[in-house]
């Protein structure tokens, strides 16, 4: 689970970086163009850097100058783009002092990554650093190791006196790993730590038009961030769990099931024929997808994103809304772009994220770090008061 993340120089985020603490649920509302969507953003361009590249990662955003701020670039402020993460996460990984030498596995338990990138040009984009922080547990003893990266050149750093020494390492995107890294899945390079983690987050922003789509079954096919291959899943998953779904839709929606096609189909009470995906409503597409996410992308995700997850769904449906999210997070991170001051009525303070422009830069700030919050909502709900403008994130 991400619990800190700092976006310096990227998109509407400026200089000096931008702090957030994330926890299970997070929502994060503000008014339109305040930067919502581009906390989303960088997380993605960092899961396209880690498993793909920094290039390709720049190229999905539209080129350096739709990665980098615009206003530091018109200042022509030499600032470089800089995205780092906190991660909790415990997975073994092998170190060895050389290669005749073989230590036991080493636990880690947490992390924290860093990637600064120079886009300063409209030339190839170039890694300026990468920094990767680990805590790590061998023979029950705690070591603060260390990785740097710039180049082709790895450095490996024991922070605990008494462990190890710091070794430079050739790396190459091409040869195997190097005897100091060895686990499953690991390439060379700091970054790399992360893209089993990070090869776990995905991304939504259901188009009810492009759900609805039938699509041929595929192995192992997972919902795309439009809500594609929506009935193609719902046809391949088990009995049991598409049951599920559909027992939740009818909770939701009372007198609605899933029939089981390849272009998924609506069942309602007392109308003998199907309705077809065409005829369904928006919000139903919705709802589908959306519980496709919550109860079953989630059994594999360690991360999941979705914008504006009421559009379309009638606002006494809030409450059950969050209760699925919330749900959810108890599987996996999950953060939600909003503007509905309905939904904020069933949150806490602690899992609601406020996003603002200030002097053309966006700005968060925990809705549970806002003076007197507490004394607020002895007597107006959280969604009164961020319509009022009481805590900030106009809308």
């Amino acid at each position: 689970m991400i619990t800190e993340l700092k976006i310096e120089g990227f998109k509407s985020f400026g200089s000096p970086e931008e702090t957030i603490e994330l926890g299970p649920l997070n929502f994060v509302v503000g008014a339109n163009a305040s930067g919502k969507t581009n906390l989303l953003s960088a997380l993605r361009f960092l899961q396209n850097a880690v498993i793909h590249d920094v290039s390709y990662a720049v190229s999905e955003m539209g080129g350096n100058a739709e990665v980098r701020n615009k206003r530091l670039r018109q200042r022509r402020e030499r600032k470089p783009v800089r995205l780092s993460l906190k991660l909790e996460k415990e997975f073994q990984v092998f170190l060895q002092e050389d290669s005749n030498q073989k230590r036991d596995p080493s636990v880690v338990r947490s992390f924290e990554y860093q990637l600064v990138l120079d886009l300063r040009s409209d030339a190839t984009p170039s890694i300026e650093a990468e920094f990767l922080e680990a805590e790590l547990v061998l023979n029950g003893e705690k070591h603060a190791i260390g990785l740097q990266g710039s180049g082709t050149t790895l450095v490996v750093r024991d922070r605990t006196t008494g462990y190890g020494t710091k070794r430079t390492l050739a790396v190459s995107e091409k040869e195997p790993p190097p005897p100091d890294l060895v686990g499953v899945g690991f390439l060379p390079g700091p970054r790399t730590i992360l893209r089993e983690e990070i090869g776990g987050w995905r991304f939504h922003n259901f188009i009810p038009s492009v759900a609805r789509q039938p699509y041929r079954e595929e192995p192992d096919a997972t919902l795309g961030p439009a809500g594609e291959r929506l009935a193609a899943i719902l046809h391949g998953m088990s009995e049991e769990d598409r049951a599920s779904i559909s027992r939740e839709l009818t909770a939701i929606v009372p007198g609605l099931k899933i029939e089981d096609t390849l272009a998924f189909q609506i069942v309602e009470d007392k109308v003998r024929a199907s309705i077809i995906p065409a005829s369904v409503s928006d919000g139903t597409v919705r709802l589908l997808a959306l519980l496709v996410v919550t109860t079953w992308s989630v059994q594999d995700s360690s991360l999941i994103t979705i914008e504006e997850p009421e559009n379309g769904v009638h606002p006494h449906l809030a409450e059950y809304l969050v209760e699925i999210l919330r749900s959810a997070s108890e599987q996996s991170q999950v953060i939600v772009t909003t503007h509905s001051p309905a939904l904020l009525d069933h949150l806490g303070p602690q899992e609601v994220i406020l996003c603002d422009k200030k002097d053309g830069f966006t700005k968060l700030q925990s809705a549970s770090s806002v003076a007197d919050i507490d004394q607020f909502r002895e007597h107006f709900s959280l969604g009164e008061l961020w319509s009022q403008g009481a805590v900030g994130a106009v809308p």
